[in-house]
């Protein structure tokens, strides 16, 4: 049977949009009449598909299945599948009661190939949405296992956390990006229409400006000759960063440059450790043999030199090395991760002591930002108030002499 995408009228003459399932339109129409609906437009889910897929493959690229959609995709597949509904069955469920048409198609594509006989991984590999390669080896594993609703189960557990991770990293930023912007919006408000209007007052008077004020009429100046041009070389910066990214070289340039800085690069080599971990330890316990599981796993390192490092780690096991020696030879994992790998591997539970280590680093992860956040206010605070408090000593020392004249 195929998933066909309908559109019809009530009978009230209300708009329903919904997913049908069905052996052919005639049937599909047939189905919604009988239903009490007025089709006014249907059209097969595989055709819809192919056509986003024709559409990405010219650009050369997949429309990408937000996290969060996924992670509660995954949670209620594996729920249904834990109660005994067929694999089919749990994806047209999830798919009717789906949130965005986005994930309506994903999953209605993925009903559609697994009720032709394809696997889920199979579905996955050959579906135009882009999710990511551990998530589709991860299924495959589960499937080849016969443990696919535990395997999804771990994998949602695993989605989940990445994702609160990232909330709570983005919400600690929030703040002070805020700051940041309504600073230097204020800052230049003042600049090109406070400034100019308040000094002028001072221009008709034969007494000679501070050096203070002096400056800052002249910064003033400056900004408004030149604001458009400011404004074009900004974005003109920001496109020609855009497009630099674009190439391994210089991305590799600025990614070394990040993990070499002070504090931030502390903070993004954990995050990334991280979930490498926690990816690697999912693999792991999914039935993925360690060497393809360390290939995957390597893609979810977005920093090129850490991917490049984990690239390195894997050709060393390949040729035979433990896997905490050749962890322990990119020199980039704590010692910690390193003392709990060993430990795994001589235990034999590498994909628990993997999963400790990811669960250890990313609670450093989210302190860590708490703490970077905590001292960043009250610095950003500090410039702001000394910028005004300049802006405000340029503006009144002239009055101030001023007074002193008079007086």
């Amino acid at each position: 049977m195929a998933v066909f995408e309908y559109k019809a009228l009530t009978q009230q003459g209300k708009t329903q949009k919904g997913l049908l399932e069905g052996d052919s339109e005639r049937q599909v129409r047939q189905a919604l009449r009988d239903k009490g609906l007025t089709p006014l437009q249907l059209k097969a889910v595989d055709k819809a598909v192919n056509k986003a897929q024709s559409k990405t493959e010219g650009v050369w690229l997949k429309r990408s299945i937000s996290i969060a959609d996924l992670s509660l995709a995954t949670r209620q597949i594996s729920t249904l599948l834990e109660a005994g509904m067929p694999l089919t069955q749990a994806l047209k469920g999830v798919a009717s009661q789906a949130e965005t048409r986005l994930m309506q198609r994903f999953l209605a594509s993925l009903h559609s190939k697994v009720s032709q006989g394809y696997s889920l991984a199979q579905a996955l590999s050959q579906s135009p949405y882009a999710v990511g390669e551990d998530y589709r080896a991860t299924i495959h594993a589960g499937e080849e296992s016969g443990h696919l609703e535990a395997v999804l189960s771990r994998l949602a557990d695993t989605i989940e956390q990445q994702e609160r991770l990232r909330k709570k990293v983005q919400s600690a930023l929030i703040y002070p990006v805020l700051m940041v912007v309504v600073a230097i919006v204020i800052v230049f408000f003042l600049m090109v229409y406070v400034v100019p209007k308040v000094v002028s007052v001072f221009d008709n008077m034969s007494q000679t400006l501070p050096p203070l004020t002096q400056g800052l009429l002249s910064t003033s100046e400056f900004v408004q000759a030149h604001a458009l041009a400011m404004l074009a070389g900004l974005v003109g910066f920001l496109v020609l960063f855009k497009l630099l990214m674009r190439n391994d070289k210089w991305r590799y340039r600025w990614h070394a440059l990040l993990l070499h800085t002070p504090v931030l690069g502390k903070f993004l080599i954990y995050g990334a450790v991280a979930k490498w971990s926690r990816t690697l330890g999912v693999l792991v316990a999914s039935g993925v043999p360690l060497k393809s599981a360390l290939h995957i796993s390597s893609q979810v390192m977005t920093h090129l030199p850490l991917r490049q490092n984990i690239l390195a780690l894997e050709e060393d096991v390949r040729k035979g090395l433990a896997l905490s020696q050749a962890m322990q030879n990119t020199r980039i994992f704590p010692a910690l991760l390193l003392n709990l790998v060993q430990t795994g591997e001589n235990s034999g539970q590498l994909d628990a002591m993997l999963l400790k280590g990811a669960s250890h680093y990313e609670y450093h992860v989210e302190t860590s930002s708490a703490t970077l956040v905590s001292l960043l206010e009250p610095l950003l605070i500090i410039i702001m108030g000394g910028v005004v408090l300049t802006i405000v000593l340029a503006i009144m020392l002239p009055i101030f002499e001023m007074n002193q004249m008079l007086g």
